[in-house]
């Protein structure tokens, strides 16, 4: 019973070092997740033919910062799929995108890294209508890119928060049995001490039936000795009885 305690405290005592493990990782992971930013302007081809547009290389993975981006621009328009890209419509960013335009975007993975392009989906724009359009979009990216990182970052934050807490309470637990298990070796040396003071009364009281068991052998050996005498008392007045005429 006391070694499968002993296990389990082992037990418990390596979840806590692998929690703690799993805390550093996520601080370690948050402090190495960059925030870097590349964009600048980008064309690309939807239907064969070339858009004009803005790019920003996410250092991230595909998967992630696609659901994230199409979350982003889902929260500010609508998108429709089409075939390897986007259709936005209705798309405002705090007055940077026009409502009435639309727009098409994809996201691509870029040597472990994904690209986010956003472009107006037209070709009859002036040259300055065009360059203001890809201002905002730049900004739009560049927010959207933070967005992400910050995203990221909370995300680790919440973990290692939920692994401080589960850690706490590890804590507090280990806290408990630890007084608990100093109420019981307490508890075990009392009755250590009470099995000690009966053990050696029960010593004494052995060798007191001993010696009692002793004196009655001899007091019985005794009495039959007085009984043996008495019987030859009492066959001596049967003789003299018979002699009586």
């Amino acid at each position: 019973m006391i070694e499968f305690i002993l296990f389990e405290k082992i037990l418990d005592h390596k979840a806590m070092k692998t929690l703690f493990g799993l805390i550093i990782s996520i601080l370690l992971g948050t402090a190495a997740l960059g925030q870097q930013y590349k964009i600048e302007n980008a064309s690309q081809r939807i239907n064969n033919k070339k858009y004009e547009g803005v790019s920003s290389l996410v250092d991230a993975e595909l998967d992630k910062v696609e659901a994230f981006w199409l979350d982003y621009v889902k929260d500010h328009g609508k998108a429709r799929r089409k075939r390897n890209y986007y259709q936005l419509t209705e798309f405002q960013v705090e007055d940077l995108a026009v409502d009435t335009l639309t727009y098409v975007t994809r996201v691509e993975a870029s040597n472990g890294q994904s690209l986010i392009w956003l472009a107006p989906f037209t070709q009859d724009l002036e040259a300055n209508d065009l360059s203001s359009l890809n201002n905002d979009i730049e900004k739009i990216l560049k927010a959207a890119t933070r967005g992400y990182y910050v995203s990221e970052v909370q995300a680790k934050i919440d973990e290692a928060e939920a692994a401080a807490v589960a850690v706490s309470k590890n804590h507090q637990k280990l806290i408990y049995e630890g007084e608990k298990l100093s109420e019981d070796l307490t508890g075990a040396n009392e009755l250590k001490t009470d099995l000690e003071t009966r053990l050696q009364e029960t010593d004494l009281k052995i060798k007191v039936l001993n010696q009692q068991i002793i004196d009655n052998k001899l007091a019985v050996d005794s009495v039959y000795a007085d009984l043996e005498k008495v019987k030859k008392v009492i066959e001596a007045h049967k003789e003299s009885m018979k002699k009586i005429k």
